[in-house]
């Protein structure tokens, strides 16, 4: 009787343990995220800000012009300089995002996910833990969580569909790539109206 008491003593203590590990774990990856977010939103600011000097100098008309050396009569605007610089900027937070943040976020997931699997997995009797239904949710655009007669969940795919969005790196991908495309575009059509532009 003595030896059950302390067997089940032992197997609550390592349960405890289990949750503080995984309580630190999805602490970890919500930190992660955060970094990540934030450099995004510095990017998006940085955008804003240099695309709002630029109109500014447009339209005091203080956008100075740089003579383009051999190449007789056109002109590199202050403006069309800035934009370009954004872009450089931008991609500097593209790199930073990409292998530093988002790297230490996918690591401390997928240590989530591992986690719930093997460990929470003997506490609590569920289908999936939180990092691995997020992760669900993330790779599929139609899933959902269907609610059975004894409370828990099972998750679907939706619709028998396989896994068909992204990889959230490829969605990171392709907002910086779409956000300097449109200062490229930008830079190029500031570059060419103010040079066709009579002053």
């Amino acid at each position: 009787m003595m030896i059950k008491k302390e067997q089940q003593e032992i197997v609550v203590s390592i349960q405890h343990i289990y949750v503080s590990i995984w309580a630190k774990a999805i602490d970890t990856q919500m930190r992660f995220n955060e970094m990540a977010v934030k450099s995004r939103q510095f990017g998006l600011v940085f955008v804003a800000v240099t695309l709002s000097l630029a109109i500014v100098l447009i339209a005091r008309g203080e956008d100075i012009a740089i003579p383009i050396p051999y190449f007789n009569g056109w002109r590199l605007n202050v403006s069309v300089i800035i934009v370009l610089a954004t872009i450089v900027a931008l991609w500097s937070v593209r790199v930073l995002d990409l292998n530093v943040y988002h790297k230490m976020l996918q690591g401390a997931v997928k240590f989530g996910e591992d986690f719930e699997e093997i460990y929470m997995k003997q506490i609590f009797a569920l289908e999936k833990g939180m990092t691995q239904a997020i992760t669900h949710f993330g790779q599929y655009p139609k899933a959902e969580a269907i609610r059975q007669r004894d409370g828990r969940y099972t998750y679907e795919k939706g619709n028998g569909e396989g896994r068909n969005r992204g990889k959230a790196r490829d969605e990171i991908k392709w907002f910086y790539n779409i956000l300097m495309m449109s200062l490229l575009v930008l830079a190029a059509t500031l570059f060419f109206v103010r040079n066709f532009t009579p002053t």
